[in-house]
């Protein structure tokens, strides 16, 4: 019976993972661009840290020390996490707001927040019986 050839030796320990390690910091350097239009720059800085991440985890096992891509990708994600969260607080505040307040403004809220007559006109429209009742010699809206 013969015997099968034996497999050449290979070293794990030196396998690289080129794919990942590349998509780390391309990723990361995506998102840092993108940070700036806010949830677009917020989705793309997690995936490259998760993606980061998953290549540092890769990574560990082996004797390969080539870990700069992924801490890079990493890096950079963070940053453009951070600076997308700045840029969208204001987004994020306010729809806490709104669900705090249920979503219900009153026609004093919605006037103070008009910013021209075409919005303070959309005010008194959604508060007709608020405005009618406050104002009843007034034309409607």
């Amino acid at each position: 019976m013969p015997s099968e050839p034996a497999a050449p030796p290979t070293d794990v320990g030196t396998a690289r993972h080129p794919g990942i390690v590349v998509a780390a910091p391309v990723l990361g350097a995506m998102a840092l661009v993108s940070a700036w239009t806010g949830w677009g720059g917020l989705a793309l800085g997690l995936l490259a840290v998760v993606v980061a991440l998953a290549a540092l985890a890769r990574l560990r096992g082996s004797r390969d020390t080539s870990r700069r891509g992924p801490l890079a990708g990493l890096a950079l994600g963070v940053v453009a996490v951070g600076i997308a969260a700045v840029v969208e607080w204001s987004t994020l505040a306010g729809a806490v707001t709104y669900l705090e307040t249920g979503g219900v403004r009153t026609l004093d809220e919605c006037m103070r927040q008009a910013q021209n007559e075409k919005e303070q006109h959309v005010c008194k429209s959604q508060h007709l019986d608020e405005y009618r009742a406050r104002y009843p010699s007034e034309i409607d809206p």
